[in-house]
């Protein structure tokens, strides 16, 4: 009985274990085929990942040989744009030097003629002025008469003298001779170096030429009780870090438009408007005082502060002219208009 119970018994075992088995075969096969799937689902992810990849990196290098491309146009804009601002500063540079050379060059380009300074030089006198101021309306008939007398009384020896005549050696016109150039001599010259005044900026240099510092000056006198001394100011180029380029100063006297400080300037138009001192005896006393200067740069000097002068007070002269009643603008000793002999003789001989 026991041994059929424990066969029994352990029948009931085997048929459990089979069926457990069989069970598991299940889950082996099931899980099989899962992982059957799973790994072609993963296949045709990793294909799927791979076509990515690989159209992500074409696209990448697409967007690297672009990117390229404008660096290289950036590149070759950049030595364009440096180009063109080389021209510009170029272009600035000449500018700036032929603003400098007009400014210099206009009181020779707009300078008075040789006839206008031979005027206001004082040089010659006009004797027709002279004439017309002292002619008091008398006829001169009887010097007419008495020439007219002398050439017939004279005209019976013209024959006999006419050989004698021929026979002198003619005589050439001596001229005056040339009055000797005087020079700009004051009694002390100041000199004014570019580093005593002005101090190069971080990164600036200054311009050379021929291998030198380009260098000129700027004069003006200083009129001292005791002395006169001259100023001379060491002036050059300077090239800034930016690549602007300046001076190391403007002129000291660009708005007076000469040599002459403001002090002496209005001594002088003090001297020739107020107490109507000729230029001559202005030179003379400037040079006894120690100025020696010519007759055409002492009027020229007078002349640009005339004319700034004018425009200081052009509003106020204006004005002025508009309020009045009446202007005398003529300074002749004759009323040309009267019906007189006298006035007939004036204005047939002027």
């Amino acid at each position: 009985m026991i041994d059929e119970r424990a066969y029994e018994l352990l029948c009931c075992q085997l048929g459990l274990a089979n069926e457990e088995k069989a069970g598991l075969r299940k889950q082996n096969k099931e899980l099989i085929a899962r992982l059957e799937s799973i790994e072609k689902s993963n296949k045709e992810n990793s294909k799927t990942l791979i076509d990515t990849i690989n159209d992500l990196k074409e696209s990448l290098e697409k967007q690297s040989t672009t990117v390229e491309h404008y660096r290289k146009e950036m590149e070759l804009m950049r030595k364009q744009l440096e180009a063109k601002d080389e021209v510009n500063m170029m272009l600035a540079n000449e500018i700036s030097n032929l603003r400098l050379q007009l400014e210099d060059s206009r009181k020779h380009r707009f300078g008075r003629t040789s006839e206008q300074r031979r005027l206001l030089n004082n040089r010659n006198i006009d004797k027709s002025a002279m004439e017309k101021s002292e002619y008091d309306g008398s006829d001169k008939k009887g010097d007419d008469d008495n020439k007219a007398n002398g050439n017939e009384a004279g005209g019976n020896t013209s024959s006999d003298n006419a050989t004698a005549q021929n026979s002198k050696p003619s005589r050439r016109k001596e001229t005056a001779p040339r009055a000797e150039k005087t020079r700009l001599k004051v009694d002390k010259v100041v000199v004014h170096e570019i580093e005593d005044y002005y101090q190069l900026p971080d990164g600036a240099r200054l311009m050379n030429r021929n291998g030198m510092a380009d260098v000129w000056e700027y004069r003006f006198i200083e009129h001292v009780r005791a002395h006169n001394v001259e100023h001379v100011y060491k002036v050059a180029r300077v090239k800034l870090a930016d690549g602007t380029f300046t001076n190391t100063m403007e002129h000291p006297l660009k708005n007076l438009g000469g040599i002459f400080s403001p002090d002496l300037l209005a001594r002088l138009l003090c001297l020739k408007y107020d107490f109507s001192m000729p230029e001559n005896r202005q030179i003379r006393l400037l040079a006894r005082e120690g100025i020696h200067i010519s007759n055409t740069t002492l009027n020229s000097y007078i002349h640009n502060g005339i004319s700034r002068l004018r425009e200081f007070m052009e509003d106020v002269f204006k004005e002025f002219v508009q309020q009045a009643k009446y202007l005398m603008v003529d300074e002749t000793t004759e009323l040309v208009g009267v019906e007189t002999p006298e006035g007939k003789a004036y204005r047939r001989k002027y």
